[in-house]
């Protein structure tokens, strides 16, 4: 049975799926300077990570029977790609897995941008007993997205539906 170490965390979706099909799968967090030692007494042969572990040289030539290094997310800066690859190691990595959350996060501050609430959330507190009034004033000059929702209609956009009849443009979209 193939030993998984998902160091820096995993889905519990993960989890279920990766022991489905077999695999044993340790996500027990293990310090950066105990990893070497822990891959060899375990004999783990995957390692999954973020972006908080770091594969480098001095791992990758350590650890003679990692196979695998999976990165979830989309860079690789942490990982010496080139070199577990010289060496016999797959290394992989998700691309697109965090597309939907940094879409979410971008339209959120979008949302947050159009009301002030930066600037609230900072002002406020500092002076908004000796200033509220003029604050509130200020602060009331909001967009309100609702009054505008012919313009904000791809924003249920959803990946994969890329087909010219979804897109907020076409006619036939509008209410």
């Amino acid at each position: 049975m193939t030993k998984i170490l998902a160091n820096d965390g995993i889905s519990q979706a993960g989890i279920d799926a990766l022991i489905e099909k077999g695999f044993d799968i340790v996500t027990e967090h293990v310090a950066q300077d105990d990893l070497i030692n822990a891959i060899n007494t375990e004999n783990y042969e995957v390692l999954l990570v973020r972006s908080a572990t770091t594969v480098r040289k001095d791992l990758i030539d350590a650890c003679p029977h990692l196979k695998v290094v999976g990165r979830g997310g989309v860079g690789m800066d942490n990982i010496d790609v080139d070199y577990a690859r010289e060496k016999g190691i797959n290394v992989i990595n998700t691309p697109a897995a965090s597309s939907s959350s940094v879409a979410e996060l971008v339209f959120a501050h979008l949302f947050g941008m159009v009301r002030f609430l930066f600037d609230s959330n900072r002002q406020m507190p500092m002076v908004g007993d000796a200033d509220f009034k003029s604050l509130k004033k200020s602060y009331a000059n909001g967009r309100e997205l609702a009054k505008n929702s012919r313009n904000y209609r791809f924003w249920s956009y959803r990946p994969g539906s890329c087909k010219k009849s979804n897109w907020p443009w076409n006619e036939s979209n509008r209410s």
